[in-house]
């Protein structure tokens, strides 16, 4: 029998095939529309890893989470603020339509029938839960009397 050794730096990195910590698909580019790339947080704690992703001022109908192929996706599209009628004239216009995609690979731990995903105040929160039997197992030490 051999063992390997754990090295939880590389193990972590190997656990979303990522380099160094996210894959993530090119951002696209429309015609009128500024593509932003939000920023993440995952945490891991003992049932599953959370991810938490910046989407200021959209909702859950801009957002859209989806798992395929062990890949998760989440995209974002909002639409312009304040649409020009005739009437108006803008001096200043800094609002324009939104949107990003971001792919993340991950670890056959997920359990993917059980992904779920929440928006508050801004932050979008997808929970990934690790499956039952990938959980590590005390097992007790005993001496022989």
């Amino acid at each position: 029998m051999t063992l390997a050794t754990w090295h939880t730096d590389n193990n972590f990195d190997k656990f979303f095939d990522m380099e160094p910590l996210f894959v993530t698909k090119n951002e696209k580019w429309f015609n009128d529309e500024e593509a932003l790339l939000p920023k993440v947080n995952l945490i891991e704690n003992e049932n599953s890893f959370n991810l938490e992703a910046e989407t200021p001022g959209m909702r859950e109908k801009d957002i859209s989470v989806e798992v395929h192929n062990g890949i998760l996706t989440i995209r974002g599209q909002k639409e312009k603020h304040g649409e020009k009628t005739k009437n108006e004239l803008y001096r200043i216009r800094e609002f324009s339509n939104q949107s990003f995609e971001r792919n993340f690979k991950l670890s056959d731990r997920v359990n993917t029938e059980k992904v779920s995903a929440k928006i508050e105040n801004g932050v979008l929160m997808v929970d990934l839960p690790i499956y039952e039997q990938v959980k590590p197992k005390k097992i007790e030490v005993t001496g022989i009397s």
